[in-house]
């Protein structure tokens, strides 16, 4: 699979639910869902949100290699028996070239989602981090199950660009065969949490009404009860000044004349 550029495009946010609350399990059983280590879409958003968003601050939690590979264990996309000689393999320099790798993956899938909610078309260098992601080789193949058969995977590769593939087919699927209006960032501009609205209406705002929905429902009634009190404060500033007071009349000894008094003989 492989999303392709238009052209109009560019020439060149704790791990899991974390204080967003719980995510709806209709996101970890989209498609392929966990069979055979195959990401959901529930998968691929958690790892997009893994930079999150907390009243605008970064909270970045792949802070290295190790959690990074921890992670993508936790979330069925690599083995365990994997993590050890991974994190063998992946010292010095290559620690670093990695972790830029998956941080770069998750940006640029952050991009595709913001593109397909703003309703425009995603930055060519985020296209292509995509695309550079999807090529990574691993084979799906059928393999007997307890029900029948299901889907799995050989690696051919790297298994780190194998997961890294997966989660960026997870994305890839749902913007093009998916529902995309669906898909949700959160309204919050401080919060900014992916996800996708799953509500009967499809009017979803916030990724969490008891935290980022209550704040705006706070902060709309500041702005209400400043606009009630602003007339209120115009009128008081249009009041007329107080006069001054009036000037008292002349005092009747003013008028008297004080020169000497005419005697008459």
């Amino acid at each position: 699979m492989e999303i392709f550029e238009s052209p109009e495009t560019h020439p060149d946010h704790a791990q899991g639910a974390g204080a967003h609350g719980q995510h709806d399990e209709r996101e970890h059983s989209h498609g392929e869902g966990r069979h055979g280590h195959q990401a959901s879409l529930g998968d691929a958003l958690d790892f997009v949100n893994t930079l999150e968003y907390d009243k605008g601050s970064p909270d970045e939690h792949l802070t290295d290699v190790p959690t990074a590979v921890l992670w993508l264990q936790e979330h069925a996309l690599l083995h365990r028996e994997m993590v050890g000689p991974l994190l063998e393999r992946y010292t010095g320099e290559d620690e670093d070239t990695l972790l830029q790798r998956i941080r770069r993956l998750r940006g640029a899938l952050r991009e595709l989602l913001d593109a397909t909610v703003d309703e425009r078309p995603p930055e060519g260098p985020a296209l292509r981090e995509v695309n550079r992601a999807l090529r990574a080789q691993y084979l799906i193949e059928l393999v007997p199950a307890s029900d029948g058969v299901s889907l799995d995977h050989r690696h051919e590769g790297d298994p780190i660009s194998g997961a890294m593939a997966r989660l960026a087919e997870a994305v890839a699927r749902e913007l093009t065969q998916g529902e995309s209006k669906r898909m949700r960032i959160c309204a919050n501009d401080e919060c900014r949490w992916v996800f996708r609205d799953f509500s009967p209406a499809g009017r979803r705002k916030w990724c969490d009404m008891s935290t980022c929905g209550n704040r705006a429902k706070a902060a709309r009634h500041r702005e209400r009860q400043k606009a009630k009190d602003a007339p209120e404060s115009a009128d008081l500033s249009d009041s007329p000044a107080p006069t001054e007071a009036a000037e008292m009349p002349a005092s009747t000894g003013s008028a008297l004349n004080t020169g000497p008094t005419e005697v008459r003989h």
